[in-house]
């Protein structure tokens, strides 16, 4: 009989350290669940966030310094204009300039004003080689305007 009491004893020994594995084996998985349930979260939470700073016109360092970046060309080729038109009224012969653009036609306008702007390099800035992107343009506006 204490062969019968052995065996039941080794047998309850061996359930009771089954159970423990299971239960390790069970909190290991549902520690598991756990990590893939906040890494899951945090990549939606992060995708979210994105696409609402996004769509609301929400801007990044980068895209707040490009922003500044354009609005500070603007304002450069819009000064460059202003320069360049003055240079025109200070030429001796503007006058005599503005009549013959005027004399022309709409479209035609815009070509000789942009060609008499490059010739004579009105929207060329000192220490420059070139004018800036845009200068041209915004400078023929500026002439037709003050006809």
């Amino acid at each position: 009989m204490s062969t019968t009491e052995e065996r039941d004893a080794e047998r309850k020994e061996r359930d009771a350290q089954r159970k423990r594995e299971d239960e390790k084996a069970r909190q290991r998985e549902a520690r598991s669940r756990r990590i893939k349930d906040i890494v899951w979260t945090t990549v939606l939470a992060s995708v979210i966030t994105i696409i609402v700073v996004t769509s609301l016109g929400w801007l990044t360092t980068q895209g707040v310094v490009e922003k500044a970046r354009e609005e500070g060309t603007k304002d450069l080729v819009a000064l460059r204009a202003s320069i360049c038109l003055i240079r025109f009224q200070q030429m001796p012969n503007a006058e005599d300039m503005s009549a013959e653009f005027k004399a022309l036609s709409w479209t035609a306008q815009d070509t000789a004003t942009r060609k008499f702007v490059t010739d004579e390099g009105l929207a060329t800035m000192l220490g420059e080689d070139e004018p800036a992107l845009g200068a041209i343009e915004k400078c023929a506006d500026a002439i037709k305007r003050s006809f």
